[in-house]
């Protein structure tokens, strides 16, 4: 089977993906390449000058260092850093926002993340370095939230008497009543639940999936675009490749 790719939506900042002939195997080699072998930029040297707020350095450190940074890929390669800057008087909420970087490209991408509350006088006093890592190293280097499902299929047997109870009983109303057979409306809205099985006195419905199709599902963190992450994990994944080849070829000649 050919390997088939369709968008089917985004929703916020999640995009969904059908993705037909490609096995289980491979899908998650992918999945795991983008979460542990993508660079992105994150906070991870910080010196703190001043800081009269409530909250510890520690935690303040912590605090900053899981901000999402927006990441420049051609611009910026794995150990490359760039410095930021936060500098603030109370009184008043300090957010994200308030963080500077020497280079105008590179910013946290939510700018109405709360950091700490600064009473009148208190003053924040921060150089922070943003470094290019990958998630292997760490979670707050991983560029997005990727993950994945088989794409189900529910379908009524020849005992069904088409009496709609799983249909009333499915959480996301994603079933209907089709040439006397009960069928799925909309397969990418199902969650497997089993709701609708449970339901059925007659034990007339089957929960199956469709081998070699999925759905992905992918939410950027350092906004990046999701093809870009893709197209990284999947470089990563061929290299990777070549390397064995080139370690196997070396045992079989010894």
């Amino acid at each position: 089977m050919a390997l088939r790719i369709k968008k089917i939506d985004e929703k916020g900042n999640v995009s969904r993906y059908l993705i037909k002939g490609i096995t289980t195997p491979l899908l998650n080699a992918i999945r795991r390449s983008v979460i542990q072998h993508v660079p992105c930029l994150a906070i991870d040297k910080i010196t703190i000058y001043e800081n009269d707020s409530v909250m510890f350095d520690e935690f303040l450190g912590h605090r900053l260092a899981m901000l999402p940074v927006k990441t420049d890929a051609k611009s910026y390669k794995k150990g490359d850093r760039v410095k930021m800057v936060l500098q603030k008087e109370g009184p008043g909420m300090v957010y994200s926002k308030d963080i500077k970087c020497t280079d105008p490209k590179i910013e946290i991408v939510d700018k109405k993340i709360p950091i700490v509350k600064l009473k009148k006088d208190q003053k924040l006093k921060i150089e922070m370095q943003a470094i290019m890592q990958s998630g292997k190293e760490h979670s707050k280097w991983q560029p997005a939230i990727i993950s994945y499902q088989e794409l189900p299929n529910v379908y009524s047997e020849k005992n069904c008497n088409q009496c709609r109870e799983c249909i009333d009983a499915c959480p996301k109303s994603v079933l209907e009543i089709k040439a006397k057979k009960v069928v799925l409306k909309e397969p990418f809205e199902c969650i497997l639940c089993g709701a609708c099985r449970d339901a059925c006195e007659r034990d007339a419905l089957a929960i199956d999936v469709e081998k070699g199709s999925f759905l992905l599902y992918i939410e950027p963190v350092a906004g990046m675009p999701v093809n870009e992450v893709i197209n990284m994990a999947i470089a990563e994944l061929q290299d990777k490749n070549k390397q064995f080849a080139k370690l196997l070829q070396k045992v079989k000649g010894g």
